[in-house]
């Protein structure tokens, strides 16, 4: 059987600079589709046949979330909206129909060959695939598009608590979640991780994986529609996708006309064989870049997260101010979120 799958992006405002190698990459994997909705101005772009873009207003978003729960939500701006990715089922659902698996991608990627990883076998005896990072997949029926509206005993907060709050909870990428479908999905069913994925951590200059913080990356090729990762002893391995998060990316229009290419540290290149020089620059760290990184996401020092959750809380509802304390208590007690 070949399962039908469909990839959601819900995205409002500028694209990444590089994201005609997002439609390049994406448009080789023919037998996944890729579903944006959004403001996004797609002149000028190559789309591929397996892409389908749905002009939609971020109001035109909340609309559709509005049906599917019972009380007064906060979807206040774009980014809150990345918390309601679990009802991604429930809200594109028209758009859903005939799809056996559904997902949510990330634009700041470039895909491999996704069909390599993710199997037959996998879409075959799984309802969610992956728990973390840019990409989670689940099984399109009604049961598993509301498993997130569980109460989980032990835990305070429900997702009730998570969208009546204006705090990013990351609901999506949470423990909580990843519990209430291990305990309430039906036996038939099982949870799979994702493999091959390559998500850059990002702070760092030098291209290194979460899972491998002590082994950098030199580059990326781009060949054909599949992607390796090339470490600094020559040795290549096969990757699923790679996730440039928070990564300012040079980039000149006309690579994605090209078969192969290079992605460094800092831009994409015309494919070539690539030198000692350029492997010593790529998996050089950079305490310049690192300090600048923090400078401007501020994401690394507790006291500034401590200070946003603050300002947070103080412009929040009353029912929000209640969700959040949930939330934290929620995070210490079981030693994480």
């Amino acid at each position: 059987m070949k399962y039908k799958v469909a990839m959601i992006l819900p995205y409002f405002g500028l694209l990444p600079n590089y994201f005609p190698l997002w439609l390049k990459s994406a448009g080789a994997n023919s037998d996944f589709t890729f579903m944006i909705f959004g403001d996004c101005d797609f002149s000028g772009y190559d789309i591929p046949d397996n892409v389908k873009f749905f002009p939609m207003t971020f109001d035109s978003v909340r609309k559709l979330v509005a049906p599917h729960l019972d009380f007064k939500f906060v979807l206040h701006n774009p980014y809150k909206l990345c918390q309601y990715k679990p009802m991604y089922g429930l809200i594109f659902q028209d758009w859903l129909k005939g799809y056996d698996f559904w997902g949510y991608v990330d634009p700041d990627i470039i895909w491999g060959n996704i069909g390599k990883y993710i199997t037959d076998e996998i879409l075959r005896t799984c309802n969610r695939i992956g728990c973390r990072g840019p990409m989670i997949l689940y099984h399109n029926d009604e049961e598993t598009n509301t498993l997130f509206k569980h109460k989980l005993p032990g835990w305070l907060v429900t997702y009730r608590d998570i969208y009546t709050s204006k705090a990013a909870m990351f609901f999506d990428e949470s423990k909580l979640l990843d519990t209430i479908f291990s305990k309430y999905s039906p036996s038939r069913w099982k949870q799979s991780p994702i493999p091959g994925r390559a998500d850059i951590v990002p702070y760092r200059r030098q291209m290194t994986l979460w899972a491998a913080p002590d082994k950098p990356i030199a580059a990326f090729r781009y060949d054909r529609g599949k992607l390796f990762g090339i470490y600094p002893d020559g040795q290549e391995r096969e990757f699923l996708h790679v996730h440039l998060q928070k990564r300012q990316m040079d980039f000149e229009r006309g690579l994605e006309n090209e078969d192969s290419f290079l992605i460094f540290p800092s831009g994409f290149a015309h494919d070539h064989e690539i030198t000692r020089e350029e492997i010593t620059e790529s998996i050089t760290p950079s305490p310049e870049y690192e300090a600048e990184w923090e400078k401007k996401y501020r994401t690394r020092r507790t006291v500034n997260k401590l200070l946003r959750r603050a300002g947070i809380f103080l412009h929040d509802t009353p029912r929000g101010k209640i969700s959040l304390l949930k939330y934290l208590f929620d995070a210490v007690r079981h030693h994480g979120w």
